[in-house]
């Protein structure tokens, strides 16, 4: 089985990801949103109509580059863009958005973004309210999926492993990135991004941005 492109993004914990209020503020999100209350993921599951399509516009904070001071995605650090180093966007990509909740002790997959298109760069878009939304990823909102809480921290299949924590070789360092090596990877942590792939195109649960 070839694995699909794909990239694993820690973000702060929210339920919704639908704006920052105050029954649904992020946490766990870093120095940034300790210190300000504030992430850009908050958005992240709040689809917005450009050019007369809905389309979700999804952040993850990237360390700056030390050589430029840029915060840069290396697109062709994941399975199967090798070549795409002077690219600066790869579509197609398979987006699993990763939190630790509050209380938890572990990394959940939170949603996934099917089909995404990722930027090697910053994006931004500005909205009437004078808000500017800084993104890494976009996706259409049909394919985007955002777990209920008690799915995402009740089913194994959403656990995230931690790089040298609790036995795991793979996972999520220090950065916010994780780019799952699939088939050049260890075969178990191949075989854990083909479980976690199967979870997301079998998922026929509830989708948390279908509004009640």
């Amino acid at each position: 089985m070839k694995t699909k492109t794909v990239i694993f993004c820690r973000v702060a914990s929210m339920e919704y990801y639908r704006g920052n209020t105050e029954k649904d503020r992020p946490v766990n999100g870093g120095s940034h949103v300790d210190l300000t209350g504030e992430a850009h993921e908050c958005y992240n599951f709040d689809p917005v109509n450009i050019d007369g399509e809905d389309v979700c516009l999804g952040f993850v904070m990237i360390a700056r580059t030390s050589s430029t001071g840029n915060m840069t995605l290396h697109l062709e650090k994941m399975n199967g863009c090798e070549l795409a180093k002077n690219l600066e966007s790869v579509d197609g990509v398979t987006v699993v958005w990763c939190a630790k909740g509050e209380g938890s002790k572990n990394t959940r997959v939170v949603g996934f973004y099917k089909n995404a298109t990722a930027y090697r760069y910053p994006q931004f878009q500005d909205f009437e309210n004078d808000y500017c939304q800084q993104y890494n990823f976009v996706a259409k909102k049909e394919d985007c999926v955002l777990l209920p809480i008690n799915e995402r921290y009740t089913k194994s299949e959403w656990y995230v492993p931690m790089s040298g924590k609790n036995g795991y070789e793979f996972g999520f360092g220090r950065s916010n990135v994780w780019f799952a090596n699939g088939e050049n990877g260890s075969l178990k942590e191949r075989d854990y991004v083909e479980r976690v792939l199967e979870a997301i195109e079998n998922y026929s649960g509830r989708n948390l941005m279908e509004k009640e």
